[in-house]
């Protein structure tokens, strides 16, 4: 049985005190991050189900069948209609997109409307009442309504009740958008637009658990009739990219980078605490101890010592969280699952067990003579082995933690064994300096043997601070690198609003307005209408496979085509493969709609136009961002390639802080414009980016106070051996100056060593980083240098503390255990 005075005896020991602040930063750490990456993945999934309009969305040309609905009552549902009609006020008729929607609608997310036209927006939970229309901006400037006038849909009047500012499944292109209006899904039939032949999707939304979801689409995939097909989240997520899907891989890797500098600074203090407690295991069993009972007195009673550590650190990183979900303002309750909870409570421990078992099983079987004696000798290949162990189990654990073994497996790997191999590859070169020292100056040649005849200590400390050197330039890497990009994307004066169906009989007008209000200009793109027909001059019915839904999609619609004005590309796209810009005859098609169509370069395109064809030969493949708030089109002729078109104008433009009437003083000079406001857009993007920003810096703190840590237990590691060694020095007249000449240059090598070795870590992790989180660009920056200045931070700190043991008595350091 364990005393209870003896369960705070372990912390008289330095080395248990810093094995303590280790697994107490693990505890906050993982605590923080693992808790954090369950909200920023709730808050994924909730974004993704937002852009879907449901967990589940059943889509066809017909309504679900009674015994479609029959299988999904235990679902909240939502029922739309979308199509193409015309609005009636009195002598006026307008184009709209209208939609038809039942109370249940939307599942996920908020409505945002106003009650007048220049009032300010406000959250709506169901859309309007049958009888009642509800208007974007511009159907309001168009007809000049007012609230409470009457219009008409077919043959059905609806009362205008309020102006539609934003939906929350409203995340098709632009370019698709004419004028919207929102209406009660009972007054559908009443109107008597939907005829045979018309253009209407029907959308069944559902909403639910992840298992009634499962059981949904079980059952309804036996019944689908052929008009109908099921989107799930994982569609709407692959489409989903910006600040949130990056902050979540980031702070996936933040789960392992803390778990893997954790690990790092919990294997040294183990290390230091171990061979303490070596005479200790040795002296019981020398009076006939089990190996069980030693492995139990150890290891029981430093478990409840750690306890306390472990349990402050869990509580800290709690407490962590609340605070950044009371500054973001996220209401709903913790989103951790299991799972989470028990990697949280258990994850310090684990990580503990997983390095002091292997040391004090080793312990054990060491005959007790020769610990004793101090004659236990370390095999660089079984060091080797342990260090990589080290290395790897925090890695797995957080990747099984955050399921970023797919996502992240590269980089891991990359980390894992370039950190445990690349001090041992420097091994060699230390024999060979330790071979050649003989011709050096008395002083360099103490230091070298001091590093390179002692591989049980040398090795494991130059690990710990390569992966800590590298860990932090990482960390600073792609954190400011994240938000520069974020910044980027969404600049101060963003684009608010996009101009279509712009002539060029109305640009004098259009410009003469932008220069009144002090708007600032984007570039116009001639834009024009066209739908693909053959490919290689065969039909494109033929040529694509009808089992492609996403490439039937692109069939059965016109494409925006557009042409090159400025050679420059646009910020938003990157060409993957051929050159920029398109050599006249050729276009540059998007990457994914290109590989859904099975498009390649040098394949033939042809479209049919309202003024005839055009047929051109593909020169390039672009990756486009479609988040960025820039105009982006699937395909892009080169220059003058659609001269003989029938072209319009698009643009986009910001336009700075005020009322509507500017707006509605454009569109009656200009009454065929369309101008879509994306003002609410911009503020979700830029309250996204706000949260992400936040949410990096927490990650960059934790991250810091993990890394210095590894660098303050690395140097706490080897300073007691340090001290003996110049106590030695000094016993045998060694002077002072003689002392501080080695200890720099010991520690110089040593800084240098990691600093280059973490130098080529980075470099190597550039690819995969760039790939997973920056769309293939490599991320070069000055924080490249950052391993090579804390190289000089190691040396400058490893001569302080070695300063110290100048001034304590040698025959007590000699005597030290």
């Amino acid at each position: 049985m364990l005393r209870t005075g003896s369960l705070w005896r372990p912390w008289r020991d330095g080395a248990f005190r810093v094995l303590a602040l280790a697994l107490g930063i693990a505890a906050l750490a993982l605590a923080s991050v693992v808790l954090l990456r369950a909200e920023l993945d709730q808050r994924f999934t909730i974004r993704s189900a937002e852009m879907l309009g449901g967990d589940l969305v059943l889509v066809g040309s017909e309504p679900p069948a009674a015994e479609q609905l029959a299988l999904l009552s235990a679902l909240d549902q939502g029922q739309v209609a979308d199509f193409p009609t015309v609005l009636v006020h009195g002598d006026e008729m307008l184009l709209v997109s209208a939609r038809a929607a039942d109370a249940g609608y939307p599942v996920y997310g908020q409505l945002q409307s106003a009650p007048g036209r220049f009032d300010a927006t406000r959250p709506a939970a169901t859309g309007p009442a049958a009888g009642e229309v509800w208007m974007a901006d511009q159907a309001l400037d168009r007809l000049g309504l007012t609230i409470g006038d009457q219009v008409q849909i077919g043959r059905q009047p609806l009362t205008l009740t309020a102006v539609i500012r934003q939906e929350p499944d409203q995340g098709a292109g632009f370019y698709s958008m004419s004028p919207r209006v929102l209406f009660n899904l009972a007054d559908l039939d009443a109107t008597g637009v939907l005829g045979p032949g018309t253009r209407v999707r029907h959308r069944l939304m559902l909403g639910g658990s992840a298992s009634d979801i499962a059981t949904a689409t079980a059952a309804l995939d036996p019944v689908l009739r052929p008009d109908q097909r099921l989107r799930t989240l994982e569609d709407a997520a692959g489409r989903t990219r910006g600040p949130l899907q990056q902050l979540t891989l980031w702070v996936s890797l933040g789960v392992l980078l803390v778990s893997l500098l954790c690990g790092a600074a919990i294997y040294l203090a183990t290390s230091q605490r171990v061979r303490k407690r070596a005479r200790m295991a040795a002296l019981l069993r020398s009076f006939g101890a089990r190996r069980g009972q030693v492995m139990q007195r150890l290891l029981g009673e430093e478990f409840i010592a750690v306890l306390p550590a472990v349990a402050l650190g869990t509580l800290l990183g709690l407490g962590l969280i609340h605070g950044l979900r009371a500054l973001m303002g996220w209401q709903d309750p913790l989103a951790a699952t299991p799972g989470d909870w028990v990697a949280v409570l258990a994850g310090p421990l684990v990580l503990w067990l997983a390095f002091a078992l292997p040391r004090l099983s080793t312990l054990v079987r060491t005959p007790a003579m020769q610990v004793l004696n101090d004659r236990i000798s370390a095999r660089p290949v079984s060091g080797i082995v342990e260090l990589a162990a080290a290395l790897g189990a925090p890695v797995i654990l957080a990747a099984l933690l955050t399921g970023s073994l797919t996502e992240l497996g590269q980089l891991l790997l990359l980390l894992v064994v370039l950190g445990a191999l690349l001090p041992s590859l420097l091994w060699p070169l230390l024999k060979v300096l330790d071979i050649g020292s003989q011709r050096l100056p008395l002083a360099g040649r103490l230091a070298i043997r001091r590093l390179s005849r002692r591989p049980g200590l040398t090795l494991p400390l130059l690990a710990s601070l390569t992966i800590a050197m590298a860990v932090l330039a990482l960390a600073g890497q792609t954190g400011s690198q994240l938000l520069n990009d974020w910044r980027e994307r969404l600049p101060e004066q963003a684009p608010n609003h996009f101009v279509f169906n712009l002539f060029d009989a109305d640009l004098p007008r259009f410009n003469s307005w932008m220069a009144e209000q002090a708007a600032i200009p984007q570039p116009l793109y001639p834009v024009v209408r066209g739908r693909l027909t053959e490919i290689n001059g065969a039909p494109v019915r033929d040529a694509v496979t009808k089992e492609n839904e996403d490439a039937q999609r692109a069939l059965n619609r016109d494409l925006v085509l557009t042409e090159v004005t400025d050679t420059t590309l646009p910020d938003s796209n990157r060409v993957t493969d051929g050159d920029w810009p398109p050599p006249p005859g050729t276009v540059s098609v998007e990457r994914e709609l290109a590989m859904n169509l099975g498009l390649r370069r040098d394949d033939t395109v042809h479209f049919v136009t309202s003024q005839g064809t055009v047929t051109a030969t593909i020169s390039s493949i672009r990756d486009v961002d479609w988040d960025s708030f820039e105009p982006n089109f699937y395909f892009m002729f080169a220059t003058d390639g659609l001269v003989s078109q029938d072209i319009t104008w698009l643009t986009s433009f910001w336009l700075p802080p005020g009322d509507g009437a500017r707006l509605a003083a454009l569109l009656r000079d200009v009454p065929h414009l369309t101008v879509i406001d994306v003002n609410a857009l911009l503020d979700q993007a830029q309250d996204i980016i706000r949260q992400a920003s936040r949410a990096t810096a927490l990650l960059a703190v934790l991250l810091m106070a993990a890394a210095m840590l590894v660098l303050g237990a690395a140097l706490l590691g080897a300073q007691a051996q340090r001290g003996r060694d110049n106590a030695l020095l000094r016993t045998l007249g060694g002077d002072r100056h003689l002392i501080r000449r080695v200890t720099w240059l010991e520690s110089l090598t040593l800084g240098s060593a990691a600093g280059l070795c973490a130098t080529l870590i980075m470099l190597a992790a550039l690819y995969p980083l760039g790939q997973r989180l920056f769309s293939g660009a490599l991320p070069w920056s000055g924080w490249l240098l950052l391993p090579l200045a804390l190289g000089l931070l190691v040396a400058v700190t490893g001569v302080s503390l070695g300063a110290r043991s100048q001034h304590q008595p040698a025959l007590g350091l000699l005597r030290q255990e």
